[in-house]
């Protein structure tokens, strides 16, 4: 390969340069972003971070079911004696 540039290559870049955004386009875009949420805007916000919330919960459920049966022998004797430990705290 050699080290040369390539002319339809540089043909391409000087094709695609284009001006960035003017004062106005910059205008717009900032005051989009500081409109406060509408009601359905704050509903889709909740809606999404409970999906998030309950698909990690699901998550944490499911994944034991999914370990070698090595593995799930180890959590048992670990909760097991997590249990005993809390007991004797206890009493």
């Amino acid at each position: 390969m050699s080290d040369e540039l390539d002319p339809e290559l540089l043909r391409l870049f000087a094709a695609a340069n284009r001006p960035l955004p003017n004062v106005e386009f910059d205008a717009r875009v900032m005051a989009r972003l500081h409109e406060p949420y509408s009601g359905s805007g704050l509903a889709r916000a909740v809606m999404s971070s409970s999906r998030a919330a309950l698909s990690g919960l699901v998550m944490g459920i499911v994944a034991p079911f999914r370990l070698r049966p090595g593995h799930v022998g180890l959590m048992t004797v670990s909760a097991a004696a997590l249990v005993i430990w809390a007991t004797l705290q206890g009493a």
